[in-house]
């Protein structure tokens, strides 16, 4: 009966493991993103050798908004980089700037971006960028309203992440059922 209980629990942990990856709601309040940037995102696109991108994370606790140390880039810009702006709209659509971030190198065709956004998201705003519809825009002089933009998309966790959780759940639940004999 109690290898019926174990087998039960393992089950119900992978369950709700899988549930975690196929529903956001379900899962960790702190989520993921990434943005690539380049200029064909642009509304409308332009033809430039620049790129970028962000490592990014929401808590949706918090409306807290920040972009990973280090990992916000861009390079061969046509002009030194003056704003980097957090924006709201779908993929084809530009939008109203939510916040501006900190350019790192300022005036440069290459260099870094960082920050938490300037005030909280709104839920309104949470919901646009878990649905991909909030973008990283960068603009020079060049092109003032963005040369490179790159939409946040959610990290899906990695399958072995969630294999991994399942041992490590599993194991508790041997040595717990191992402690009660």
């Amino acid at each position: 009966m109690n290898g019926n209980r174990f087998l039960l629990a393992a089950v119900s942990l992978v369950a709700v493991a899988a549930m975690g990856v196929a529903s956001p709601a379900l899962a960790d309040v702190i989520y993921n993103l990434d943005a690539n940037l380049d200029p064909f995102q642009e509304v409308p696109p332009h033809n430039t050798p620049a790129y970028g991108s962000a490592d990014t994370t929401l808590d949706v606790t918090t409306g807290q908004f920040v972009i990973t140390a280090g990992t916000g880039l861009y390079a061969d810009l046509l002009a030194g980089a003056t704003t980097v702006r957090l924006q709201d709209a779908a993929v084809g659509a530009n939008g109203p700037t939510i916040s501006l971030l900190n350019l790192d190198t300022p005036g440069n065709t290459s260099g870094t971006f960082s920050g938490p956004a300037s005030a909280p998201l709104t839920m309104a705003q949470m919901t646009d960028m878990l649905a991909g519809n909030t973008y990283i825009n960068i603009a020079d002089s060049v092109f003032p309203s963005g040369e490179i933009r790159g939409q946040l998309q959610v990290v899906a966790p990695e399958p072995s992440s969630l294999v991994l959780a399942g041992l490590a759940a599993l194991g508790l639940l041997a040595v717990a059922r191992r402690r009660k004999a």
